[in-house]
């Protein structure tokens, strides 16, 4: 079944973080971005659809600015009106010209995935899923982030988690000195027991030396992975400390499209790719990029840029449609007063 564009909308919302959020990128306070609906035409039977997208680009993975994306959405309202999707690739192949704004991209392709569920009537999971013969999962792992605070804090912030049923936690390193880190990680390890996973995210922070050691005085506390542990654009320096510590190691702001994915896969620079749909362009581009990573041979955990809830529901769905284990990044929401 197929759809025809009639009319393209979109709202800028601002949404505040419960508390600041710190990371080894800078401390946040809100999110920003745009809601995108989409309708199409009445059909005979009189029904109309509407198809909602979000785009919010972040500062420091790769995404235009915020007016830049404003523009795109302009022109969008113009340019797409009376285009006739049918499929995934008429989505695609419509929006092939947006990869370098990839926020305006993510939310204008999530809107026409949204709409063509509700015309064929199937869940946006399942299109996904369909479009590789897979099966779609009902549950998927996912994991808690605990920000860079203090060791005390973490340790109350991590008792909340479990209390609400997380197995799996994410802890922010590398804003501060790496012996407040070593001592935040150990105290929530002590608090919570060797049966939680527990994995670092580094945002970029270290040097390669710095990773190395510290990563080494950290491979006795059972970090699941480290991410991002040295710059993005690093892949040799990643792929040294890769090789000269156990702790596995996970390249995400290094991975911002399919280029660089590939690059990271030929410099053997990581164990494990995160995929952050509103990074890469949307979930089509994420869903391919999964694919290339697991037929390499790495491991894939989808997570989101702390989106508002229609981006973290489309990230949900990308995660139920992939054959992957590890919990992924999707409790972001109650990082935010209004999510």
């Amino acid at each position: 079944m197929t759809f025809t564009v009639q009319s393209i909308q979109f709202q800028f919302y601002r949404l505040a973080f419960r508390e600041p959020f710190q990371t080894a990128l800078g401390i946040f306070s809100h999110r920003e971005g745009f809601i995108i609906k989409i309708s199409d035409r009445l059909s005979h039977q009189g029904v109309q659809h509407i198809g909602l997208g979000e785009s919010a680009p972040l500062y420091g993975f790769g995404m235009e600015s915020l007016t830049e994306t404003e523009e795109v959405l302009k022109e969008a309202q113009r340019s797409l009106i009376n285009a006739e999707i049918r499929n995934l690739n008429d989505i695609e192949n419509l929006l092939s010209d947006l990869d370098s704004k990839p926020a305006a991209k993510h939310g204008i392709e999530l809107a026409l995935i949204n709409l063509l569920s509700q015309v064929q009537d199937i869940s946006v999971s399942q299109l996904l899923a369909n479009s590789a013969f897979r099966e779609v999962r009902d549950c998927v792992p996912i994991n808690a982030v605990i920000g860079a605070i203090s060791s005390e804090n973490a340790v109350v912030k991590a008792k909340e988690y479990l209390n609400q049923g997380y197995r799996c936690l994410k802890i922010k390193v590398g804003a501060k000195d790496f012996k407040s880190d070593l001592q935040k990680v150990e105290a929530v390890r002590s608090q919570v027991g060797n049966d939680i996973q527990i994995r670092i995210d580094a945002n970029q922070a270290w040097s390669v030396t710095e990773a190395i050691a510290n990563l080494k005085r950290l491979e006795f506390l059972q970090i699941e992975y480290v991410e991002q542990p040295v710059a993005a654009l690093d892949l040799k320096g990643m792929a040294e400390v890769r090789r000269s510590q156990s702790i596995l190691v996970a390249a995400d702001e290094s991975v911002n499209n399919l280029t660089q994915l590939q690059q990271v896969i030929n410099a053997q620079a990581a164990d494990i790719i995160i995929l952050k749909p509103m990074a890469l362009g949307g979930i089509l581009t994420a869903n391919h990029a999964a694919m290339i990573a697991l037929r390499a041979g790495l491991d894939v955990v989808v997570t989101t840029t702390i989106d508002g809830a229609i981006a973290r529901q489309a990230a949900f769905d990308l995660a139920a449609a992939l054959p992957i284990t590890r919990a992924c990044g999707l409790a972001t929401g109650q990082l935010l007063i209004e999510n």
